[in-house]
């Protein structure tokens, strides 16, 4: 069975720490991270999945939050699924 990190490597991510930070730069200024965090009452990690846009001209940052307190399964889904849309829309 394939890991976290593995699947989401594939997705283009970068790993920052393997089933914590993931990264993946859209563009210069637009990024979408995933973190995971371990919670209480929560045998895994629980994950948080959201695009950062930062407009240096203005030295601003935009955060929108797509997924919170997710479980592994739902966070890939849901990554997955955008990362489909997008590639769909260009």
């Amino acid at each position: 069975m394939r890991t976290i990190t593995e699947r989401f490597a594939d997705l283009g991510f970068q790993v920052g720490i393997s089933s914590q930070v993931f990264v993946k730069d859209l563009s210069r200024n637009t990024t979408l991270v995933v973190e995971g965090e371990r919670k209480k009452g929560y045998a895994t990690y629980r994950y948080m999945f959201y695009k950062m846009v930062d407009y240096p001209k203005t030295q601003q940052k935009y955060e929108k939050v797509y997924l919170e307190n997710a479980s592994p399964s739902r966070v890939l889904q849901h990554v997955t699924s955008f990362i489909y849309w997008l590639e769909k829309e260009r």
